[in-house]
């Protein structure tokens, strides 16, 4: 009896498999989202460049007769990005597409959903990518990674929640002549705010940190624990609870800005993830972004390549074995600049 390959249970009833996959492994984060929808550019060629301004003109009060000063000073420069490659594999059996998995008794399509895991994949997998850096830096080399939100917003010298500096950002040297055209502002409070708790006194000047006339961050990304010490620490009239129309985001306000978490933050939550990417950290992070207006203007900007099959497209199948297996790469191929590094700010070591 024991070598029987089906039960009389098993040989009589019917086993029914529910259709659909339900979704038990990937979190979410709004900053690509909302970068894929407002703030992109497509572009072609071997570097990224954007360029600033960092000194005004020669001018000032004078008398009659005065001689004008008619030396010319370079007053705008340029920062340059190399393109980063992203790709995500799909493999299948050609047995499996065209015979055992078709027909009326596939309760889902296999290929749909594998496609579907792949989109997910890679929104992860840049999601994650974002928060941290592209450079070699602090013993760890990350080069072939997009250039995110962690060397972005510091000076050049204070240190970043990996503990790495990044004195050179888009190839231009903070620290040279450019009137800290590129550093992230730390004044009002510390360039971080811990190890410690976060209060209504460390956001608002954080906030007013980068705030310059009418420009004020339209989001502050966070953990969701650090969401959880806000909204502890608060009270209820100073916060409003919404939800972002356009990226359907839940949230609250806080001055002229939305707070937001994403899963993909950095933080004590956070974990290395061999297929994903690394979202720890010793503490809590909470980013203050600006955006900025569409089009030509935009603050940051998520490069995506002119060429359809990099800008998340499919290869297509092909086949490199001398059986029926096919692969195919969703592939990405491009860049996240920070045109305008005063208006952002990241914060870090929050415990409570």
């Amino acid at each position: 009896m024991d070598d029987l390959l089906l039960t009389e249970i098993e040989t009589i009833t019917q086993k029914t498999i529910q259709p659909g996959v339900v979704d038990n492994y990937f979190k979410a984060g709004p900053i690509i989202r909302m970068l894929m929808r407002r703030f992109n550019r497509r572009w072609a060629g071997p570097q990224i460049q954007e360029n600033y301004l960092f000194r005004s003109m020669k001018g000032g009060a004078y008398k009659k007769g005065d001689n004008f000063d008619l030396d010319k000073q370079q007053t705008f420069s340029g920062i340059q990005f190399d393109v980063r490659y992203y790709d995500v594999n799909v493999t299948e059996y050609l047995e499996d597409l065209e015979v055992e998995m078709v027909g009326p008794q596939a309760v889902f399509n296999r290929l749909r959903t594998d496609m579907a895991n792949a989109a997910f994949t890679m929104s992860a997998i840049l999601e994650i990518a974002i928060f941290r850096h592209g450079q070699n830096r602090n013993g760890e080399d990350r080069t072939a990674e997009i250039n995110g939100l962690e060397e972005g917003c510091t000076n050049g010298t204070d240190a970043t929640f990996s503990g790495a500096t990044f004195p050179v950002y888009g190839g231009q040297t903070r620290a040279a002549n450019i009137n800290s055209a590129l550093n992230s502002p730390t004044g009002l409070i510390p360039s971080n705010i811990g190890p410690g708790a976060v209060t209504f006194h460390n956001l608002v000047h954080s906030h007013l940190a980068s705030s310059i006339g009418a420009e004020r961050p339209m989001w502050g990304v966070t953990t969701k624990r650090a969401f959880g010490y806000i909204a502890e620490t608060f009270h209820p009239s100073q916060r409003i609870d919404t939800v972002d129309p356009e990226l359907n985001w839940p949230g609250f306000r806080f001055q002229n800005s939305t707070i937001v978490t994403s899963d993909y933050a950095p933080g004590a939550d956070g974990v290395v993830d061999a297929d994903l990417g690394d979202y720890s950290a010793a503490n809590e992070t909470f980013w203050w972004l600006n955006p900025g207006p569409q089009g030509d203007g935009a603050y940051l900007r998520l490069y995506i390549a002119a060429s359809p099959k990099f800008a998340f497209g499919f290869t297509g199948f092909k086949g490199a074995r001398g059986d029926n297996q096919l692969s195919g790469q969703v592939l990405f191929a491009g860049n996240f600049v920070m045109r305008a590094n005063r208006l952002q700010r990241g914060l870090f070591g929050i415990n409570g």
